[in-house]
């Protein structure tokens, strides 16, 4: 976890940097404070799934390039090998499986939600779309105030900029798979 902390500080520090960005300038874009900002970059604080998705919307950068992924090799890895990121007291896990490539255009995240977890997800101006698939248990996703409750086997496609919350409402996990296109 302190590799993904240290990757996440040297990504956001590195992503200001070359546009020229003060932390006053980073946190007016994001929406993160100047002293949130600092700790992140300084590896004092790891950020939330929400945190990160401010930033990486606020710079126009990937959600995986903030978490330092930026490699060009092929390697078969398992779900277990691969670095997470944990929200709400650890109901939620996301794992990154794709990285963001430009040339492909997309990420694909592998997300556990235990029982009784609820997200509220912050807008993404540079994602195009989301498309989400059930692979086990039930998601209830709200999109602008419209309800749908998604089961194993069911998915759904939307605009990434669109206020979107994800619950889980049984009593197992829900495993969600999600691919982000970017502009």
């Amino acid at each position: 976890m302190d590799d993904l902390v240290s990757n996440i500080g040297a990504s956001l520090r590195t992503a200001r940097k070359l546009r020229n960005l003060s932390l006053d300038d980073t946190a007016v874009l994001t929406g993160v404070s100047k002293a949130m900002l600092g700790q992140i970059e300084r590896g004092e604080s790891t950020p939330t799934i929400s945190t990160m998705w401010k930033i990486s919307s606020g710079l126009k950068i990937t959600f995986s390039s903030l978490m330092g992924d930026v490699s060009d090799s092929y390697k078969a890895v398992a779900l277990g090998e691969l670095q997470s990121v944990y929200e709400l007291d650890e109901k939620m896990v996301v794992y990154d499986i794709f990285p963001f490539d430009p040339m492909r255009g997309f990420e694909y995240q592998y997300i556990e939600m235990k029982p009784g977890c609820h997200h509220v997800s912050p807008t993404h101006a540079n994602v195009l779309e989301e498309y989400i698939v059930v692979t086990q248990g039930i998601l209830e996703l709200t999109i602008n105030d419209q309800l749908f409750t998604l089961i194993k086997g069911s998915s759904i496609q939307f605009k990434g900029c669109e206020n979107h919350t994800y619950a889980n409402p049984s009593e197992e996990i829900a495993i969600l798979q999600i691919v982000l296109r970017y502009e």
